[in-house]
C-alpha cells in the first residue's frame, strides 16, 4: 500500500454503535478513526492503537497499557480526546491524511509510558548513532539493549524518530518533544520489546509530548525520507553549500579526512639530537659556582610535578654514564613544564649566553607583558641558546614538524580538517598552524564548556575559567540537590545558560593570544544531545533551555570569528549550526568495560588519555583487539545503516568518535574504509611525525579514493540505501543522479550491472558517464 495521499481524503470517526459526533461516548467501546484507506483502532481505557491497512493487515502502534479509569472521552470530526484523572494525563488524537497525531499532556509533575511495543515486529529501525537495523529476535542485540539500561531520547538518538518493521510496512514514530525521554527495552519471549517513557519535570511548565505516526513502505530509505519530510516541514534543512555562502571555508570539508594532530608539548625526546652533549652541558653548569641557565631551570623544577619527579632521579642521572629512556622522558617533561612559566627568564642566569636580537627584543617588552605566543617563543629561544647544537630547529619541535604538511600534500591529501588537543599548540607551535592554513587545510582546537574544576585544581585546560565563581554559582544541580559531576567524575557540570560570558572571555583571550590563526573550531559535548535539568532554587532551567544555550554559544563562536564549527557526534538538533560532527559513525564503545578501560594487561585495553612522551596518547593511537560482542554490535555491516546520511548527507559532515578512529581496530580497518566511502563519511586519524611515517601508505591510498567520491557526494542528497543481497552484506547507496556506490562486505563475489564485485571490495558507478571504478582497501 502506498503512503496515504495528501488530498481528497474524507476524515470520518466511527464508534461502534454510535453515529453522532461531538458528544460523550461509551467508554468501553473501541474507537475507530477512518480516512478511506487506513483505519486506526483505539482502546482508550488501555491506550492501545492498531493500524489497519486497506487489505485488513494489522500493525500494532502500541500494546495495551494497564487499564485506567477515564473521564471526558469526546470526539469530533477530526479527533478524539480523553483524560486519565488519577494520573493527571490528557490524551488527544488527530488523524491527518498522512499520519496520526498523538498528544499527551500532564497537569502535574509525573511521568508516563507510551507507546509500548511488545515484540510484535520483525525489526527495529532506529537512529542509534548513525543508524541501526536491529532484528527483533537477535539474541545479542536483545541482551545488549536490555542490560545496558535505557537510551536517552535526546542523547542516544541522533534524530528524533524510530520505526518498527512489520512485513512489507513500517510504522515510523516521529518524536515531537526531544526532551526528558527514555527508551526502555525488554525481552518479550525472545523478541525485542520497547517502551517509551516521558518525564514531566518541575523545570517545565508546558508539560507535553507526543508523536506523529506514519504507516509507510518497509525500507530504510522510505523510513528516513518520511522523517526528512517532517524536518523540512518544521524548518528548512540548511545544506553545506548554503552554509558555505556565509563561509566559503566550509567547502574545504569536501573530500577532507579528519586528522587530530598531536604536538601539544614544547619538546619530545626526539627533538634532542645530541643527548650526550646535553648531559655534558647540564653537569658542567650544575658544577659551576656561578648562576647559569641549568641552575635556574632546575630550581624551577620544584614548582611542577614532572620537575619534582626528575629531581628525585637526578642522582642517578648524574652518576650513570648513559641516559635511560626514562630519564630522557623525565627531563623533557620537566622542561615542558618550566617553558610555560613567565619567570623562565632569569637575567643573571642568562648573562653569559648570547641570546640574539629576537630574544633581546622580547625581553625588552618585559616577560609579564608578552602574549602567550611571544612568551613561549622567548622561552624556546632561551633554552635553545643555553644548549647550542643540542636541539632540532625550534620550528620542528613538538613531534610534528611542519614539513609533514608538505608530505601530506605530496601524498595526495589536498584537503584535510586538522584538530589540535586544545588551543595551546597554536601558542607553542604557531609555525605549524600557520603552515596548515597556508596549505589550504582547516585547523582548529578542541574546546569544551562541559566541566568546571575547582579553581587552582584544574585537571585540564578547558575546565579552567577566568571567572572562578562559576564553580560555586553556575553548576548544574540535579534532582537530588547534588552537583552534577563533570567528565570522569571530576569537578562539576557548567550550566550552559550561564556560560556565555565565560565563552566570550575565553574566545577573546585565545584569539588575542594566537592572532586569530584558526579557521575552524571544535566544541566538545554540545551536539551530543546531553541536556540537563538544573534544579538550583531560584534559577531552575530545563533540558530545552540547556540545548538552546549550547546552540547559542556554538553559533556565536561561528559567526563572531567566521569559523567552520563542529562538535561531538552532531545530533540533528544542531544541524543548522554545525558543519561537522565526530562520533556519529563509530561512537564511544563500552564505556564501562574494565578490560578496555582499566585492565592494562588486557589485550582489549584501549589505552590511557595522556602521553608521557608527547606522542599520540594510547587512547587514540594504540591499536587494540575488540571483543566479539562489540564487533558484532558496532562494526557488523548487517546492522549499520546510513539513516543520518539519508536525511543530512549534504548538510552535516559526520565521522567517527576520536577514541575510535579509522585505524583503532586492526581487524576492522578494511570494513571501515568500505563504509566510509559507501556512507560518505570521512576517515578520522591521529597523527604525529611517528604515526604519519607508520601509516602514510595506508592513509594516502584510502584518502585518494575517498576524497574523489566525497568531493562530489558531500553536495548531494543521499537519495537511497538498498541491500542487494538477502544477508544484507552487499549494500548500495545512491547520491542524486550522479553516483552510486556498491560495497561487498561478504565472503563471496557479487555481480551488479555486469560488474563483478569481489569480497571486501566496492564499486563506484558514475551515473553521468556510466563508468565504473573498483576499490579494494
Amino acid at each position: 500500500m502506498k503512503r496515504l495521499g495528501r488530498k481528497g481524503m474524507l476524515l470520518v470517526l466511527l464508534f461502534v454503535g454510535l453515529d453522532t459526533f461531538g458528544q460523550n461516548v461509551n467508554q468501553q467501546e473501541l474507537l475507530y478513526l477512518v480516512n478511506g484507506t487506513q483505519k486506526m483502532e483505539v482502546n482508550p481505557e488501555l491506550f492501545s492503537i492498531t493500524a489497519v491497512d486497506v487489505d485488513g493487515k494489522r500493525y500494532p502502534v502500541s500494546a495495551p497499557l494497564q487499564k485506567e479509569a477515564l473521564s471526558g472521552l469526546v470526539f469530533a470530526e477530526k479527533g478524539a480526546s480523553w483524560n486519565y484523572p488519577e494520573k493527571g494525563i490528557q490524551v488527544s488524537l488527530e488523524l491527518h491524511p498522512d499520519f496520526l497525531e498523538v498528544s499527551i499532556k500532564a497537569s502535574k509533575i509525573t511521568d508516563f509510558t507510551w507507546p509500548v511495543l511488545n515484540g510484535k515486529m520483525d525489526a527495529l529501525t532506529i537512529p542509534l548513532h548513525q543508524g541501526k537495523y536491529i532484528p527483533a529476535r537477535d539474541t545479542a542485540w536483545i541482551s545488549h539493549l536490555t542490560k545496558s539500561g535505557p537510551l536517552s531520547g535526546s542523547q542516544d538518538l541522533s534524530m528524533q524518530f524510530f520505526a518498527t518493521n512489520i512485513g512489507d510496512k513500517a510504522l515510523v514514530y516521529v518524536i515531537r518533544n526531544m526532551f526528558n525521554n527514555e527508551l526502555n527495552f525488554a525481552n518479550n519471549n525472545g523478541a525485542l520489546g520497547l517502551s517509551f517513557n516521558h518525564e514531566f519535570p518541575a523545570t517545565v511548565s508546558d508539560k507535553q509530548y507526543g508523536f506523529r505516526i506514519y504507516l509507510t513502505t518497509n525500507s530504510t530509505t522510505a523510513i528516513a525520507k518520511t522523517y526528512k519530510e517532517y524536518v523540512e516541514e518544521k524548518g528548512k534543512i540548511i545544506t553545506l553549500e548554503q552554509k558555505a555562502a556565509d563561509n566559503a571555508n566550509i567547502r574545504k570539508l569536501y573530500g577532507a579526512p579528519h586528522i587530530y594532530i598531536w604536538n601539544d608539548k614544547f619538546l619530545v625526546s626526539n627533538d634532542v639530537l645530541n643527548w650526550t652533549l646535553l648531559k655534558k652541558m647540564i653537569l658542567e653548569q650544575l658544577n659551576d659556582r656561578a648562576m647559569n641557565p641549568t641552575k635556574s631551570i632546575f630550581r624551577q623544577f620544584s614548582g611542577g610535578e614532572s620537575g619534582r619527579e626528575f629531581q628525585n632521579q637526578l642522582n642517578d642521572f648524574v652518576k650513570e654514564d648513559f641516559i635511560t629512556k626514562y630519564q630522557k622522558n623525565g627531563l623533557v617533561q620537566a622542561l615542558n613544564e618550566v617553558l610555560l612559566r613567565k619567570d623562565f627568564y632569569h637575567k643573571l642566569a642568562w648573562s653569559k649566553v648570547k641570546p640574539g636580537k629576537e630574544v633581546l627584543n622580547l625581553i625588552g617588552k618585559g616577560p609579564d607583558q608578552l602574549k602567550a605566543v611571544e612568551l613561549y617563543s622567548l622561552n624556546k629561544l632561551l633554552l635553545n641558546a643555553a644548549y647550542p647544537e643540542v636541539f632540532r630547529p625550534i620550528a620542528d619541535w613538538g613531534g610534528t614538524q611542519p614539513k609533514m604538511l608538505d608530505e601530506m600534500q605530496t601524498a595526495g591529501i589536498k584537503k584535510a580538517w586538522l584538530g589540535l588537543n586544545d588551543w595551546m599548540p597554536a601558542e607553542i607551535h604557531p609555525e605549524f598552524v600557520g603552515k596548515a592554513v597556508a596549505n589550504g587545510y582547516l585547523i582548529g582546537p578542541y574546546d569544551s564548556y562541559h566541566s568546571i574544576h575547582q579553581p587552582g585544581k584544574e585537571g585540564w585546560i578547558t575546565a579552567k575559567f577566568s571567572d572562578t565563581t562559576l564553580f560555586t554559582k553556575a553548576f548544574v544541580r540535579n534532582k537530588n540537590g547534588k552537583p552534577s559531576l563533570g567528565f570522569l567524575g571530576k569537578g562539576r557540570k557548567l550550566n550552559p545558560t550561564l556560560s556565555m560570558p565565560a565563552v566570550k572571555n575565553r574566545m577573546t583571550e585565545v584569539m588575542d593570544n594566537t592572532g586569530e590563526v584558526f579557521n575552524s573550531w571544535f566544541i566538545d559535548c554540545d551536539a551530543t544531545g546531553e541536556s540537563l535539568d538544573d534544579y538550583t532554587p531560584g534559577r531552575m532551567t530545563s533540558q530545552e533551555d540547556d540545548i538552546k544555550a549550547r546552540l547559542q554559544r556554538m553559533a556565536w563562536i561561528r559567526d563572531t570569528y567566521k569559523l567552520v564549527v563542529g562538535s561531538e557526534v552532531g545530533n540533528d538538533f544542531a544541524a543548522g549550526v554545525i558543519a561537522y560532527g565526530h562520533g556519529m559513525t563509530t561512537p564511544v564503545i563500552a564505556w564501562n568495560d574494565p578490560d578496555m578501560r582499566k585492565n592494562k594487561t588486557s589485550k582489549y585495553y584501549i589505552g590511557g588519555y595522556f602521553s608521557n612522551n608527547g606522542g599520540v596518547p594510547d587512547r587514540y593511537g594504540l591499536q587494540a583487539a575488540l571483543k566479539e560482542e562489540y564487533r558484532y554490535l558496532y562494526y557488523d555491516s548487517r546492522f549499520n545503516i546510513p539513516l543520518f546520511q539519508l536525511v543530512y548527507n549534504n548538510a552535516v559532515v559526520t565521522s567517527h568518535h576520536w577514541e575510535w578512529g579509522s585505524l583503532k581496530v586492526p581487524s576492522e580497518i578494511k570494513n571501515t574504509e568500505l563504509k566510509e566511502i559507501l556512507f560518505n563519511v570521512p576517515p578520522l586519524y591521529h597523527l604525529n611525525e611517528e604515526n604519519w611515517l607508520k601509516f602514510k601508505e595506508v592513509i594516502s591510498k584510502h584518502v585518494k579514493v575517498f576524497s574523489k567520491t566525497h568531493e562530489v557526494a558531500a553536495k548531494l542528497e543521499m537519495t537511497a540505501f538498498d541491500w542487494l543481497s538477502k544477508d544484507r552484506q552487499v549494500q548500495k547507496t545512491t547520491f542524486g543522479d550522479k553516483m552510486e556506490v556498491v560495497a561487498n562486505f561478504g565472503k563471496t563475489s557479487f555481480t551488479y550491472r555486469n560488474q563483478v564485485i569481489l569480497p571486501q571490495t566496492l564499486m563506484i558507478h558514475d551515473l553521468i558517464d556510466n563508468t565504473f571504478e573498483v576499490y579494494q582497501p
